[in-house]
């Protein structure tokens, strides 16, 4: 991978659990009172990373670089993962706990509270106001700058409400609580009150005397409220504040007036180019230059008319209508059927002036080594395959029940067709893609008429002609519709071979659309059952019924990785395993998964965060302080890949 798209992931992957953590403060997942202890801790790195550090560790007090704890007289321990968070450019960092760290002790001792309120009146000096305990003198000065405490609150309540005052005249355009101003609460006492917090707990001071309702109830629960975004500015502008007033706190002229010496501040994923295309190298007959096209395309549209007039009284029409096809939805696909005869179409197309060598290259009729020319389809349902123009270039055949031979058949790959870049039925539901109805990947072609007949304004049904999908032809699916509105949705048998079948497209298609969902359909059935009364209910119900591909992938991995998750070794496995897949996802999809797999595994979020983070991130942002061992020099080993990935701390087994 190369670095700018590294970085870009590694970005992704940490906006994704940021904002994750953003939705759980807004439903109450997370206590805005606990978020309020994380921002004590970690607020001097901004909002954003009060969120990514407790993901990854929660029990992290003091996280710094590298380089910091080295000048701190602290060494990381050898083979600790970093923390990763965001640098106020935006680029990825990686800090480290004190908890990885051996080395000198760390002194924080916090200021008595006494001298924590001296602190915050001397502040309110020098931004102007005047504070007023009740000492008897009447007040002159500006109005607007009186700040009046009463003389009975103790130090505590007292500095409390300063912090509480002082962060609404930090906040631009904000203003004092006055007798006649309007009662400070919602949103503005939330944020007032929050630094408040924060401040009292740099101080020293308690902090259990401030209480805060639900975030819902002041961010908003309308439906057309963007909630998550006003928890977001109202924690940013807490974070913002706060550093202003501990930076007034810590200044020269506040400490020596106070009498105290300073303190120490302690990517788009872009999509890869579709996949090049390849000609068929084994074509029996060679291809001269001047060739053209027109012969073919003339050749397949006389094989396609023959075809359709074979169909009318066949076993295949009557197939058609068991199976729920009526005559009019076989007239709408040009259902054909191709003869048993050997020479059949053969002789038709001689008889309309196409040479053999025409009909061969078109795919429709092959010779064998002993000289003969025969029909390539023969006793076989036929399906008309199209290029986006709409133009007949190849079929799809279906055998009858008790034949031998594949199930399905395709025309050999030609000038004109290249089944890897094919679907059935793309060209017939086109229009409908245009009004955005969601496309729907099915197995075969009957699958994909049962469905855009049963479920026209549900799904646009499109079949890949019996190969693996290709990046080509869901591009061409996108060309006709935006993927990113609509998704995509494949429907799966419920058995093993279906759910495999998953697995080989995920790689594919989440390279081209993050809206990705499957329907597993019950074992035993498909969807052309639709159009069969006595079978439809089942299969109409799973088809409404999706899942995210991105679940029945990550759980195929984490199984084949740790199987039965009987013992830490293997939940640990499964971890790591579905680390790598949940890294790749888009932002808002990770943090679910992150839960999906702690649950599973019985590991703490917060280390499953940690894994997806490190497969996107492996490069330490220092040398590690451990030389390399003999064995490592002799394996090529490099201390990247020594850097281990965190162990779970549930000691638990099975």
């Amino acid at each position: 991978m190369a670095d700018d798209e590294q970085r870009h992931r590694r970005l992704d992957v940490l906006q994704g659990v940021a904002d994750y953590a953003v939705d759980r403060l807004t439903t109450g997942g997370i206590g805005w009172d606990a978020w309020l202890v994380q921002a004590s801790r970690h607020g001097r790195y901004g909002f954003t990373n009060t969120l990514l550090i407790p993901a990854q560790r929660r029990s992290a007090t003091d996280v710094r670089s590298y380089e910091t704890w080295q000048k701190a007289g602290r060494q990381v321990r050898h083979g600790e993962t970093g923390i990763q968070i965001l640098s106020t450019r935006g680029r990825p960092r990686r800090v480290f706990d004190i908890e990885q760290t051996d080395g000198e002790a760390v002194e924080a001792a916090a200021m008595p509270t006494a001298e924590g309120l001296q602190r915050l009146c001397q502040v309110a000096a020098h931004l102007g106001f005047y504070i007023d305990r009740g000492q008897g003198w009447t007040y002159a000065g500006p109005t607007g700058r009186r700040l009046q405490v009463a003389p009975e609150l103790d130090d505590t309540a007292a500095s409390s409400l300063l912090a509480h005052q002082l962060a609404h005249v930090l906040r631009p355009g904000g203003h004092l609580d006055t007798a006649d101003s309007v009662l400070c609460h919602g949103v503005r006492r939330v944020l007032a009150d929050s630094v408040a917090f924060l401040v009292l707990t740099e101080l020293g001071s308690p902090v259990a005397h401030l209480s805060f309702p639900p975030v819902r109830h002041w961010a908003g629960t309308d439906v057309r409220t963007d909630s998550p975004a006003a928890v977001r500015a109202v924690g940013e502008q807490v974070i913002r504040i706060s550093t202003r007033l501990r930076r007034q706190l810590q200044s020269p002229a506040v400490t020596a007036e106070a009498g105290q010496n300073p303190t120490a501040a302690p990517a788009q994923r872009s999509s890869p180019p579709p996949e090049a295309r390849t000609r068929s190298t084994t074509h029996e007959v060679q291809h001269r230059p001047n060739e053209s096209r027109s012969l073919l395309r003339a050749a397949l549209a006389d094989a396609h008319g023959f075809y359709r007039g074979h169909l009318s009284g066949s076993w295949a029409a009557r197939y058609l209508a068991d199976r729920g096809v009526s005559q009019e939805v076989q007239e709408q696909w040009e259902v054909g059927f191709a003869p048993r005869a050997r020479h059949a179409l053969l002789q038709r197309l001689r008889a309309l002036g196409h040479s053999d060598e025409t009909s061969i290259k078109a795919g429709l009729v092959k010779q064998n080594e002993g000289g003969e020319t025969y029909d390539l389809l023969r006793d076989r349902v036929l399906f008309p395959l199209r290029d986006p123009d709409g133009q007949v270039i190849g079929f799809i055949g279906r055998r009858r029940d008790e034949s031998q031979g594949p199930k399905y058949l395709n025309t050999p790959e030609t000038d004109l067709f290249r089944k890897g870049e094919i679907l059935f039925g793309l060209h017939e539901v086109r229009a409908r893609l245009a009004d955005q109805v969601r496309p729907l990947l099915v197995e075969g072609p009957l699958d994909a008429i049962a469905v855009n007949t049963a479920m026209p304004e549900t799904y646009a049904a499109i079949a890949p002609c019996g190969t693996a999908i290709t990046s080509t032809q869901v591009n061409a699916v996108a060309a006709h519709t935006d993927l990113e509105t609509t998704g995509l949705v494949i429907a799966l048998d419920g058995d093993p071979a279906g759910r495999a079948g998953a697995i080989r497209a995920w790689p594919v298609l989440h390279r081209i659309t993050t809206r990705l969902e499957a329907a597993l359909l019950p074992q035993g059935h498909d969807p052309a059952e639709l159009l069969s009364p006595a079978r439809q209910a089942a299969v109409h119900k799973a088809l409404l019924s999706v899942t995210p591909l991105a679940d029945l992938v990550i759980d195929e991995r984490m199984q084949s990785s740790g199987g039965k998750l009987e013992f830490i070794e293997s939940r640990l496995a499964a971890a790591r395993a579905a680390a790598h897949l949940i890294a790749e996802l888009p932002p808002d999809q990770i943090a679910r998964q992150v839960a999906r797999v702690a649950t599973r595994t019985g590991m703490p979020p917060a280390e499953v965060t940690a894994l997806v983070i490190s497969t996107v991130s492996p490069e330490p942002d220092a040398p590690l302080s451990q030389p390399l061992t003999p064995n490592e020099q002799r394996t090529g080993t490099t201390r990247s890949s020594r850097t281990a990935s965190p162990k779970p701390t549930n000691r638990r087994t099975a």
